[in-house]
């Protein structure tokens, strides 16, 4: 019997214009009534995942950042954390500095940004957060970063990832949460280890727990789940992995991934 639903935000249990369909909201209050945990887990940062889920009424922990850090938003406590040391954080910039990337940085829950331009405002709508700015990351840098996101296009992005040096893939966890956004976090991190502590967290077994998502970012929190489910609007690869295939996100795949697993209807 599952007693634990993680699923992703943006483009799996929020639709493309950021809203939960009226059929997922029953699907999150049908959890609710029957004490279901709900696991938010996002590439976003805490506090942005936070208001998505006050919105809700949902106060489990979350997984936020990729899954570099679970917060309990009851209390802002921080019970799970894994993050990149000062000076691989600086060659990463070094490296967005060298091939001309706009480049955010997240050290304890504060966005910093170098520059405002369009793409600071479009993370802004995207993640209802202020930017700090800074003169020179180089200089500011001086503990542990919780991520680093690299903003350009596609393809661009997709080039530089396949040329970086190869000791990066020892440090980091690369991934695109978005064709346009490719993040970088400390080798172990990844949703399915933020799952696997909250798991055991709350003294749940594998086949008890759900996971739901989109994109190959959720890859990990899929292949731990027992049930792991793909939304329609998912990568080939999520799909590959997942136990089965709802409908898109625009269409409430979320509610009818609850409804396949506990046979209800909304």
């Amino acid at each position: 019997m599952i007693k634990l639903v993680a699923t992703d935000l943006d483009d799996t249990l929020l639709s493309k214009d950021l809203t939960v369909t009226e059929k997922n909201l029953k699907a999150i209050e049908f959890l609710r009534q029957n004490s279901i945990i709900l696991i938010l887990a996002s590439g976003r940062p805490y506090p942005s995942v936070k208001k998505v889920a006050f919105k809700l009424q949902n106060f489990y922990p979350m997984i936020t950042y990729q899954g570099a850090l679970v917060y309990d938003p009851k209390n802002d406590r921080k019970l799970y954390g894994c993050e990149i040391k000062p000076e691989d954080a600086k060659e990463l910039v070094r490296l967005a500095k060298d091939e001309g990337i706009h480049v955010h940085i997240y050290i304890d829950n504060i966005w910093y940004v170098e520059v405002m331009n369009e793409k600071t405002e479009y993370y802004k709508n995207l993640t209802k957060l202020e930017p700090h700015r800074v003169e020179n990351f180089l200089e500011f840098i001086d503990r542990p970063v919780t991520k680093v996101l690299f903003f350009d296009e596609h393809e661009r992005l997709k080039a530089l990832k396949e040329r970086l040096p190869k000791d990066f893939s020892k440090k980091f966890n690369i991934m695109f949460s978005k064709p346009f956004f490719l993040e970088f976090t400390d080798i172990n991190v990844s949703k399915g280890n933020a799952l696997k502590f909250l798991t055991e967290y709350y003294d749940l077994k594998r086949d008890e727990v759900m996971a739901i998502g989109d994109g190959d970012n959720d890859i990990s929190m899929i292949e731990y789940a027992g049930v792991g489910v793909a939304v329609g609007n998912a990568t080939e690869s999520l799909k590959s992995a997942a136990n089965f295939v709802v409908v898109s996100c625009d269409e409430s795949g979320f509610a009818e991934a609850i409804e396949k697993v506990f046979n209800v209807h909304f």
